[in-house]
């Protein structure tokens, strides 16, 4: 038997695909580098700029309410002296007076002179039910200070008391003078805080007005805090900085440059050093290949008896041919490991395709493997059919073969 190996299929059909589609991969690799080079240099080399927005200082300004009252009547709950502080509701007989304190911080990276004004009124008023209409209107100057020199984070604050008593009585002599009181009356303090100075560099002015509700319920007094209120300004300005790119980019360039240089280089290395175009005899075994696979279920391998090669012999250009003539005669394709040749009995005449020389491993691997099986040389030889019953269809049994050349000779 002979030694030699088949040729690699995948290799032959790697070179065909090569060969086939050189230009294109090549223009492929080539425009990979030329992008994977220009993402480098635009990357790595000259990023170049861009503008920014940054926050070049920032000024916030908070302000708020703190509130309390102390316990001036005896009771059996609070012991006189007592300070109730920050509670949404006071007992208007024991602790009538509200104190309040109305504070103000500011932060900034820098200041100077700045001062801030503090001025809160308390407001009694008659308004309509859509908050919109105010029927009358009393104000009552609470506290008006200007603190100076305020650094930042430090606290200007100004002090004022809230007797509920009294301010509750207001409310009752005004709606008994004017002898109406068409809307809701309500009670509040607005404070108007003020804010000026150098802050970061700059002049700034600063306003705003925050409210404390006072709400007369009779034996108590609930105050409405709205808690910390805060305003942030920022000063921005435009910068230029160098561009800067994600991972993505920056690792996807040069590897991109690598994988387009590498693959050129391959694939010129490839037509220059190896030749890529197939032989007619290797496109001849690939054409081969790819007919025995496709036709595999028509083809039965088995030694044919010397007897039928004695018949008329026709030749088929491809294996192709060969098993759609054995399938439009309703026959059989026979693989003889022997001599590799394919056959189809038909009539009196034996139609043959015979392999390119390249396929000569596999007839003789076919043999060595019909041999280890112990398969009889031909179908008479294994007694197993009468040849007088048998037909030309190559799928029934390997009597086919032997029982055509029977019924000849009789």
């Amino acid at each position: 038997m002979s030694s030699s190996t088949p040729p690699d299929e995948t290799r032959l059909r790697l070179r065909a695909m090569l060969d086939a589609q050189f230009t294109l991969l090549l223009a492929v690799c080539l425009i990979a580098a030329a992008v994977g080079g220009a993402f480098v240099y635009t990357t790595h080399v000259d990023p170049g700029t861009e503008t920014e927005t940054r926050t070049a200082s920032s000024f916030t300004v908070e302000s708020g309410y703190n509130h309390s009252a102390e316990v001036t009547e005896p009771n059996s709950v609070f012991e006189t002296g007592t300070v109730l502080d920050d509670r949404d509701t006071y007992f208007t007989r024991i602790a009538p007076v509200l104190d309040v304190a109305v504070e103000t911080t500011y932060a900034a990276a820098d200041a100077e002179d700045v001062s801030v004004r503090l001025e809160s009124v308390l407001v009694v008023r008659n308004v309509g039910e859509d908050g919109d209409t105010v029927y009358w209107s009393e104000r009552e100057t609470l506290a008006d200070e200007t603190v100076s020199d305020v650094e930042p984070d430090e606290t200007a604050a100004a002090s004022f008391a809230l007797n509920s008593s009294e301010v509750d009585a207001t409310a009752s002599e005004i709606e008994e003078e004017i002898g109406a009181s068409p809307g809701e009356t309500e009670t509040f303090v607005t404070t108007d805080v003020a804010v000026e100075g150098t802050i970061n560099g700059e002049e700034t002015s600063h306003s705003r007005t925050i409210d404390l509700g006072v709400d007369h319920e009779g034996d108590t007094y609930t105050v409405d805090d709205p808690g910390v209120e805060s305003d942030t300004s920022e000063r921005t300005e435009e910068v230029t900085v160098e561009r800067s790119y994600g991972p993505l980019r920056s690792i996807g360039g040069p590897l991109l440059l690598l994988v387009g240089l590498a693959g050129s280089g391959a694939l010129a290395y490839a037509r220059r050093e190896r030749d890529l175009a197939l032989t007619p005899a290797e496109r001849e075994y690939l054409s081969f290949s790819d007919d025995r696979a496709e036709f595999a279920e028509w083809i039965t391998t088995f030694r044919l008896p010397s007897s039928v090669h004695e018949r008329p012999e026709a030749e088929a250009e491809s294996l192709r041919d060969l098993v759609d003539f054995a399938i439009d005669s309703d026959t059989g394709v026979v693989a003889d490991p022997e001599t590799g040749a394919y056959h189809a009995v038909a009539g009196e005449f034996v139609y043959t395709y015979r392999p390119p020389a390249l396929a000569d491993a596999d007839v003789a691997d076919d043999a060595e493997a019909v041999e280890a099986s112990g398969a009889p040389d031909s179908p008479d030889a294994a007694g197993e059919t009468d040849p007088d019953d048998a037909d030309l269809d190559g799928h029934e049994s390997t009597a086919d073969v032997g029982g055509a050349e029977s019924d000849e000779s009789a």
